[in-house]
């Protein structure tokens, strides 16, 4: 951090009242001297002349201090900006955080017509993900998060969107798609992260995931379908994972799981 970021950053910790008492105790100084000095130099017994001082000081004075200002305006809204994001996103992974997927989905599902479907939800969750922080390390642990983060980024398209729930659980809205989509984004993920070890370079590090789908019903809220796609992960859990479970899209028959394993 430069000397002037660190005034700047004193400058903006002082209360206003106290910013505003600097700002115009400056402007008052830099006249006067201002003032003084075209006295000394420039003859103001007319007019004109008196007009052009006064202008060149407004200039000399004001130029720096809008300056200034605008500069400290620019640093309040990039650190807005980076608290908003902050705010928004996992900062391990880069995906949205949970707050943010729930804002998003269910403004998705709010601009859906009432008798359509808004899309399809995934719930992902690494396996034996303990096991992998205990004879790895965190630090590894930490890796395949980003990883499978990274891979979910790549594999969705712009209208959708993912989050990091917590700890190594993952949620997926894809706008508009029916079960084929989704089972076929489920399978890029499922296959993809099996590559992780290569990236990671640990040849004997084994990453699979498993993956819940549910199809958003017309009239459904969001957490109904985050309900009947978890319903399906931990059905992938029991039936050992590495898998990817769905629900049957049918209304009657929603949280019965059906079973499509790699």
């Amino acid at each position: 951090m430069t000397t002037y970021d660190l005034w700047m950053t004193k400058f903006g910790d002082l209360p206003p009242l106290k910013q505003v008492a600097i700002m115009v105790g400056m402007a008052i100084a830099a006249s006067d001297l201002l003032t003084a000095l075209f006295f000394l130099v420039v003859r103001l017994d007319r007019l004109d002349a008196a007009l052009i001082v006064t202008t060149l000081i407004v200039i000399i004075v004001s130029v720096p201090l809008g300056a200034f200002l605008v500069g400290l305006n620019y640093r309040l809204k990039q650190t807005a900006l980076r608290l908003d994001l902050a705010l928004r996103k996992d900062d391990l992974t880069g995906l949205s955080n949970r707050n943010e997927f729930y804002m998003q989905a269910q403004k998705q599902i709010a601009l859906c017509e009432r008798d359509n479907s808004a899309g399809a939800v995934l719930y992902i969750d690494a396996d034996y993900f303990k096991t992998i922080n205990d004879r790895y390390g965190h630090a590894v642990g930490d890796g395949v998060l980003q990883e499978i983060g990274m891979l979910i980024r790549s594999t969705i398209g712009e209208w959708d969107f993912a989050a990091r729930f917590g700890g190594e659980e993952f949620a997926i809205f894809l706008t508009g798609a029916d079960l084929g989509k989704a089972d076929w984004i489920s399978h890029r993920i499922l296959t993809g992260v099996r590559d992780i070890s290569k990236y990671l370079r640990i040849n004997d590090l084994e990453v699979t995931v498993s993956v819940g789908i549910a199809i958003h019903r017309p009239g459904q809220d969001l957490e109904e379908a985050l309900v009947a796609a978890d319903k399906c992960l931990y059905a992938a859990k029991n039936q050992g994972r590495n898998r990817i479970v769905h629900a049957d899209d049918s209304p009657a028959t929603i949280f019965e799981p059906k079973l499509r394993k790699i």
